[in-house]
C-alpha cells in the first residue's frame, strides 16, 4: 500500500500533553497516525569558511492521534504499542511469561509551550510547541487512489 507524507497545523493547545490538529479521517488520518510537530529549519554553517552548507529540519516531539474526527484530530504524547514477539528467544520465553505479543509505553514527554498559548477543555483550567505549529504525518493512499479510478471507470461506462 502507497503511502504519503501530508502536512496541517496544530490549532490548539489543550494542555502540556494534547492537542488539536487540522487533519481528520477525511485527509486519511486514523487512531495509529503519529504526528511529527515540526521545528524551524537549522541553518548548517561551516564554522571555517562560513558557508551555509544547507539545512536541517528539526521534529520538536512526537505526537499520536487519541481521537479522529472528519476534520480534525486530538492528539497526545503518550500512547501504547503491541507488537508481536517474532524472535525465536522472545517466543521461547513468551511460551513461559504468556501470549507471543509485547506492550510498550511510548511517552514522549510534557511539550514545551508558551503558556500563553494554552487553552484548555472549558472543563478543564490548566496551561514552546504553539499554535500554527506544522506537523507532518504519513498516511495511506492506495484506498483513495482506487475509489478514484472506480470512480472514473463508472462515468467512463455510462
Amino acid at each position: 500500500m502507497a503511502t504519503q507524507k501530508i502536512k496541517g497545523k496544530i490549532i490548539r493547545i489543550i494542555d502540556k500533553r494534547t492537542v488539536v490538529i487540522n487533519l481528520g479521517g477525511e485527509n486519511g488520518i486514523n487512531n495509529n497516525s503519529v504526528f511529527y510537530i515540526l521545528g524551524e529549519p537549522e541553518e548548517i554553517q561551516d564554522p571555517f569558511t562560513n558557508e551555509i552548507l544547507g539545512t536541517v529540519n528539526v521534529t520538536k516531539t512526537r505526537v499520536k492521534a487519541s481521537q479522529v474526527f472528519e476534520k480534525f484530530t486530538i492528539a497526545t504524547t503518550t500512547w501504547t504499542v503491541t507488537s508481536y514477539r517474532s524472535s525465536v528467544l522472545s517466543l521461547l520465553s513468551a511460551g513461559v511469561a504468556g501470549s507471543g505479543y509485547e506492550t510498550k509505553e511510548v511517552d514522549e514527554g510534557e511539550l514545551n509551550v508558551n503558556s500563553k498559548e494554552l487553552q484548555p477543555w472549558k472543563a478543564r483550567s490548566e496551561t514552546p510547541v504553539k499554535i500554527g505549529d506544522e506537523v507532518e504525518v504519513t498516511v495511506e493512499v492506495q484506498e483513495q487512489q482506487e475509489m478514484q479510478a472506480n470512480s472514473t471507470e463508472e462515468i467512463e461506462q455510462n
